[in-house]
Parts: C-alpha cells; sequence; structure tokens
C-alpha cells in the first residue's frame, strides 16, 4: 500500500506533446504556453515526457529541460507526474532524482525497451526508479509498444513498494483494468490508458485517465469526467460515441502526433512538427482543418449537458 495520499491524481490528464522550433530543438517557450493553455482550459493535471510527448526521441537534458520548464510554468496550479522510463536504469533514476529536485508530484515509467527482459530484471528497473526519488510512482504498462506485458505476479510483487502509486493501464484487454483495481484496493489509482475506451475503463474502475488525444480535444474528456461523477453514465456513453471517432481520425494521419500537435497549433497555441521519424501534418491540410472544425463542434453541442 502506497503510503502517499494520491487521492489527488483523480483526474483528467493530459499527455503533453512536446513542442520543437523549426530546428529541432524543444521549444522552451511554446512549452511554457502550451502548459498555459491547458492550465486554462481547466485541466489540472499533465503527463510529461512520455509517449505522446515523443520522450525516447529526447536525450536526458532534454526531458530535464521539458520537466523543469513545465513544473516551474505550472506547477503551482497542477499536478505533473514525469515519465522517466529509459532504456537503462542508471538515466531512468537519473531522472527521477531530478523530478523530485524540481518539484515534480510524481514519477511513472514503463519497462525497459528494446530488449526483451525478464519479470525480474523490470522488476528491480521499477524498484531501482522509486528508490532515486520519494516520489509516488504509477507504472506504466503498454504492452504494445514495449513487448512487455505486466503480470498479475510482478504486479504484486510492486504493490509491496511503499511508493507504487498506480498504474497507467494501456493494455488493450479493458478488464486488466478491473484487475489491477481489485489487487490495488481503492486507494490505489488506475489510470485509463486507451483513449477510445475512457467511459469504458472508468465503469470498470479506472479513477482517471492519461491520453495523447486529450490534448486536442480536453473539453471533451472532462465533460466525460463531469458526467460520470455526476452518476449520468448514458450521457457520458454518448460523448464517448463522440470522441471515439474523432481519435480514429487524428489516427488517419501520417502521424498522431502531427496531427494532435495541429489541432492545438489551429487553436492558437504553435507546437512545431513531431521529431523524426514521426511524420508532419501540415497545418492547411483540408482534413486536419475540417477535423478541428468538427472537435469545435462537439465541445458546443455536449457544453450544457
Amino acid at each position: 500500500m502506497s503510503k502517499f495520499d494520491v487521492s489527488k491524481f483523480k483526474h483528467v490528464t493530459v499527455a503533453l506533446n512536446t513542442p520543437f522550433t523549426s530546428d529541432g530543438s524543444v521549444d522552451v517557450n511554446a512549452v511554457k504556453a502550451v502548459s498555459r493553455y491547458f492550465r486554462d482550459k481547466g485541466i489540472k493535471q499533465m503527463y510529461v515526457c512520455g509517449s505522446t510527448g515523443e520522450g525516447f526521441l529526447l536525450d536526458t537534458e532534454e526531458r530535464k529541460l521539458v520537466a523543469e520548464t513545465v513544473v516551474n510554468e505550472v506547477g503551482q496550479d497542477m499536478n505533473i507526474i514525469v515519465h522517466v522510463g529509459c532504456p537503462d536504469t542508471r538515466h531512468s533514476c537519473e531522472l527521477a532524482a531530478h523530478a523530485e529536485k524540481i518539484g515534480a508530484a510524481a514519477t511513472s515509467a514503463v519497462p525497459c525497451v528494446y530488449y526483451h527482459l525478464g519479470e525480474e530484471s523490470v522488476y528491480r528497473h521499477w524498484t531501482a526508479i522509486t528508490e532515486a526519488a520519494d516520489l509516488p510512482f504509477f507504472i506504466y504498462n503498454i504492452p504494445q509498444l514495449t513487448s512487455f506485458n505486466l503480470s498479475m505476479n510482478l504486479f504484486n510483487r510492486m504493490l509491496e513498494n511503499p511508493r507504487v502509486a498506480g498504474i497507467k493501464c494501456s493494455s488493450d484487454p479493458a478488464q486488466d483494468i478491473l484487475r489491477f483495481k481489485q489487487a490495488g484496493g481503492k486507494d490505489f489509482i488506475v489510470f485509463n490508458g486507451p483513449d477510445e475506451q475512457y467511459a469504458a475503463g472508468r465503469l470498470l474502475g479506472a479513477d482517471a485517465g492519461i491520453g495523447g488525444t486529450y490534448g486536442a480535444m480536453p473539453e471533451l474528456y472532462m465533460k466525460i469526467d463531469e458526467l460520470i461523477d455526476r452518476g449520468e453514465w448514458e450521457k457520458a456513453a454518448q460523448v464517448q460515441n463522440l470522441v471515439t471517432p474523432l481519435i480514429y481520425r487524428l489516427c488517419s494521419f501520417p502521424s498522431m502526433h502531427g496531427a494532435v500537435k495541429g489541432i492545438i497549433s489551429l487553436d492558437g497555441c504553435p507546437m512545431g512538427d513531431p521529431r523524426l521519424p514521426f511524420l508532419p501534418v501540415a497545418l492547411d491540410d483540408p482534413k486536419l482543418v475540417q477535423l478541428y472544425h468538427d472537435i469545435k463542434a462537439a465541445i458546443e453541442t455536449v457544453k450544457n449537458w
């Protein structure tokens, strides 16, 4: 059981895209601007340098720069969870210690990537990260990208660690959320990962969600959350029915990263292109412009629900 009070983490959590300049460098001013952009929309929590944040395409110093910039800009108003997972444990621990130093609210990490490692390796990797920073730690289970599917045996071992506060569950089977919540208990935070099933994830026990498409339409995810909190599950499902086709359209572009950045840019907060090998999406692409207007129309439709 976690030694931390983690009730404050039950929020719609934007997985923050990292903005870049035209020469491919981290755009610090744009990082500040997009952090304020989401704060002003009512988002209370962000997840930085994860899959959406192109964390594995950033070097260690760039990841520190992004995390520190976000915490300094909005850390007084929002919970900032820093993804610190790296292919190696040493750099993961370095990033975790840095997250604590700058005042982040929590850390999170995927298992080791590229190498197909066994459970004992992942256990030691995650445990070392928790030992590097006295912060709540959120396991990140995303087997589609890591080729490591968290077993209940390893999960139960991690639950013995008092700094393990929750899990971002991005595996495809929705019932994984139920299993992790039942094993973790009511004070253990489970974040729904697959955006297209957010309402279903909440129904199965997720306390909140972290998502890569949240940035393109945060108002819609906050509306689902609001309706669930009011017990209006049917209306929440109706909003999800609006959201999921929009997700499919975002994924139809050369890269979802480029599409989400494009939507945010069209909304007045320039993000630049993603870093290669993720492909850019032109802001004047008629499909992107139409999607932007359709998202705005969906937000308007549910505004007073």
